[in-house]
């Protein structure tokens, strides 16, 4: 708690000196989270996790004179504690800024518009930076609401997101202006599986690649609509081993989710988002996944920035897993949350999360996790 409070008044002492200049502008966030697991998961404890984000974006054109171009850097900090590990047990992580203690380049990538509806990236590229992403979801804490376990938990290691990234390209088409369409080839297997706090940039060798694409439609009405889908090259080896060998090719998944406003008005706006996911079970824990959640701001008149939420992650898993491991059939999350916006550039969000089933684990009894979360905001985030 201490180091949280001393943070907040030096990032308030430097804030003035953050400035945004042309053709350069950063933005800068602080979150902690303070959690308690209450009862039940692995045992009874306190962690405080800590996270900073500093983002550069570099307008080359501005600079350079190359039309449409940007140059991104984004670098990540963790302190040394984790939480679901120790305490909550669950699969899903309590917390999406839980990671072990490393200072990484997370991003760092050029993008070039190469024709009228067609952009071009290139680098470490953050996948759920536009995959899988789902605006009503980001205001909870858990992780199963920013890239679903169904895609999050694939490959050696996961795909390319937090807090470990890869080389990619990725293509962006503005098929319409309510209709877009993304492809990312990306090396399969981000980071270095030899050490988690280092940033690895891996360049041919037997990683693999993983191909993820994505549709996205709004609607006239606002709703937004997306298809996506994932397959990596490389054979993998299927959790049970057949008389013939155990390594096969199809290492895959698909997901599909909507994000919508549903009312607009004095008494606030509310938002909902449900998705659902399928991976392959005969290589992955996790046979389907299906989140949802209702975000309502605004609903207080005088604290119009502050956002309530509930919301259910529950992943389902696969029978070969299931039958090698003894465990349950799912585990799921219900979580409430509010962020209370305490000033222009702090944010407290209360959290309470309900965990039936840790970690599929039939010893382990359901999970009580209380969680309050700090977030000091620079720039344009």
């Amino acid at each position: 708690m201490k180091r949280i409070l001393l943070f907040t008044a030096l990032y308030a002492a430097v804030t003035p000196l953050l400035a945004n200049s042309d053709p350069l502008t950063s933005e800068i966030a602080y979150k902690a989270d303070a959690l308690r697991n209450v009862s039940g998961g692995l045992k009874q404890g306190s962690g405080v996790l800590q996270n900073v984000d500093w983002i550069f974006n570099l307008d080359l054109q501005e600079l350079t004179g190359i039309d449409d171009s940007q140059l991104s850097a984004y670098l990540l900090w963790n302190d040394s504690n984790t939480f679901s590990d120790r305490y909550s047990g669950d699969s899903q992580v309590v917390s999406n800024i839980d990671a072990r203690n490393a200072f990484r380049v997370l991003e760092l990538w050029y993008e070039q518009r190469i024709a009228d509806a067609l952009s071009l990236r290139f680098g470490l590229y953050d996948l759920n930076s536009e995959f899988d992403a789902i605006d009503t979801a980001g205001l909870f804490l858990n992780s199963s609401h920013g890239i679903g376990p169904d895609y999050s938990q694939t490959g050696q290691g996961g795909p390319s997101i937090f807090p470990s990234t890869s080389l990619a390209a990725r293509l962006h088409w503005q098929l319409s202006p309510s209709k877009t369409l993304r492809y990312a080839l990306l090396d399969a297997v981000p980071g270095d599986p030899d050490d988690s706090s280092a940033t690895r940039i891996s360049v041919g060798g037997s990683d693999g690649a993983l191909h993820a694409l994505e549709y996205n439609h709004v609607l006239a009405a606002g709703p937004r609509l997306a298809l996506g889908g994932f397959l990596y090259s490389k054979p993998f080896n299927t959790i049970v081993q057949s008389a013939t060998g155990n390594t096969r090719d199809g290492n895959s998944g698909a997901y599909i989710f909507v994000d919508a406003p549903v009312a607009r008005g004095p008494s606030g706006d509310v938002n909902v988002f449900a998705r659902y996911g399928r991976a392959n079970a005969r290589f992955n824990p996790a046979k389907a996944y299906f989140g949802a959640g209702i975000a309502w701001s605004g609903f207080l008149s005088h604290r119009r920035s502050d956002q309530l939420g509930l919301a259910i992650a529950s992943v389902r898993l696969g029978d070969d897993y299931r039958q090698a491991n003894n465990s349950n059939t799912h585990e799921t999350t219900i979580e409430l949350t509010y962020r209370a916006r305490v000033s222009d550039w702090l944010y407290l969000q209360p959290d309470i999360q309900y965990i039936i089933n840790p970690g599929a684990e039939p010893r382990l009894d359901n999970s009580l996790v209380l969680g309050l979360r700090f977030e000091a905001l620079h720039g344009l985030f």
